[in-house]
């Protein structure tokens, strides 16, 4: 048997080829990423031997860097393996040279893995999830600078009219940021009258924005403890970042429909390599998880797209345990305090979870009487969303495993009540 150790990186990836008496058969072979130094690797495993059979290829999942050669490899006939990275670290620690790192060293510590058999193979999704999960992530890192956009205009409106949100109690609803373009600036309204404000609403259907608000504003303003520092440099910011936002509330919503054309209609979005059987699966799964009050369709593309194939676990808890649903413990003396969610785990499946928890407790009668029962015994509220959201996870991965729609009494009485 020969293992294969691939480390993986932007503009190139460092292999090399292990053999039973751990012997470096190939040591440190750069491969570029380009067909022609694929080629090359599958060339240099052809002439150890023709059997593909006889080889074990192992590389991180390290973002989406690893798929074009993961994809080639596979397609070529050889057994190939992802590795999570905290395996990999782990690994390192118990060997002598756990202080060193490059990506020489780093493909040897990789077929050396792979020939302790001291590893779990990681998981990578089918093509309809990895649509999904573009999507998803698209959108996130969009809200990401959108709050990025939106933290710039709050910090530099509470330098250059702090007084604003008196009056304008969002700045970035239709009226505050059709505003703010008028007048960025408390020194902008000077000239300015109630009536020219006003016209600045003639089109903004139910606003409710009217002369005292107008007269008000322009008290604010004259009156501001802005004292005009970098006034049109500052007004350029706010400018600036409201046409970001505009431009991204626009790329949001445009991800929004093809996410949600992916759900509805994925015979006209999938690729042609899924199945017919899938793409019914898919969609009678979305429908069933649909059924479940307080469950929204971001949620279930938050776990389509992060979590893959939610029925290759082997239990409710090993779905849970994946998703990292459990509290951060703060313990002194007699005393346990729980904290946020932990770190560890599917960070965007498990937010989502958690969001889509706190929806159930106000809109799903069973999960929000789990939330009632767990307060009144005196757990803390963030806990007791954490046990809903633990619930909802087992839920869903019933209903996963055996694609029906949502019974709360099947669900509640086949599984066993979450006391932690």
């Amino acid at each position: 048997m020969y293992y294969v150790g691939i480390d993986i990186a932007k503009a190139f990836h460092i292999a090399c080829v292990l053999d039973e008496s751990n012997k470096l058969i190939v040591k440190n072979l750069r491969i570029e990423s380009e067909i022609s130094d694929f080629s090359l690797l599958n060339s240099e495993l052809i002439n150890i031997t023709e059997d593909k059979t006889e080889f074990l290829i192992g590389m991180e999942a390290t973002g989406l860097l690893f798929e074009n050669l993961y994809l080639f490899l596979q397609n070529q006939g050889y057994n190939v393996v992802l590795l999570n990275p905290y395996q990999t670290n782990r690994f390192r620690e118990m060997d002598t040279m756990k202080y060193v790192k490059n990506d020489n060293i780093d493909s040897q510590m990789i077929a050396a893995l792979l020939k302790s058999g001291r590893y779990s193979q990681g998981y990578v999704s089918e093509d309809l999830y990895q649509a999904i999960k573009s999507l998803y992530r698209h959108k996130a890192t969009l809200m990401q600078e959108m709050k990025s956009a939106k933290r710039q205009v709050s910090t530099t409106l509470a330098v250059v009219f702090p007084e604003f949100e008196q009056i304008i109690k969002d700045p970035f609803s239709v009226s505050g940021m059709a505003l703010l373009e008028k007048y960025p600036t408390a020194k902008h309204y000077k000239g300015a009258s109630a009536d020219r404000i006003l016209k600045v609403f003639r089109n903004i259907k139910g606003n409710n924005f009217n002369l005292q608000k107008a007269n008000d504003l322009l008290d604010l303003a004259r009156l501001t403890i802005y004292q005009g520092n970098a006034q049109e440099e500052r007004a350029y910011v706010i400018l600036s970042n409201l046409r970001r936002i505009r431009f991204l509330k626009e790329e949001i919503e445009a991800c929004e429909a093809q996410m949600f054309t992916l759900l509805n209609e994925s015979e006209q979005a999938v690729s042609s390599s899924i199945s017919e059987d899938e793409e019914i699966y898919i969609a009678d799964l979305v429908d069933n998880l649909r059924s479940i009050d307080g469950v929204a369709d971001k949620t279930i593309f938050a776990l389509l797209s992060e979590c893959g194939d939610i029925a290759r676990f082997k239990s409710g808890q090993a779905f849970i345990g994946f998703l990292g649903l459990y509290p951060t413990l703060y313990q002194s003396g007699n005393s346990t305090k729980y904290g946020k969610l932990a770190k560890r785990g599917a960070r965007l499946a498990k937010l989502a979870l958690y969001q889509a928890a706190i929806a159930c407790v106000r809109h799903n009668d069973e999960l929000k009487k789990v939330y009632l029962d767990k307060k009144s015994s005196g757990r803390a509220p963030k806990e007791c969303v954490i046990i809903v959201a633990r619930k909802l996870a087992m839920i869903i991965y019933s209903i996963y495993k055996h694609n029906t729609p949502y019974n709360p009494a099947r669900v509640f009485n086949a599984q066993a009540s979450l006391s932690h």
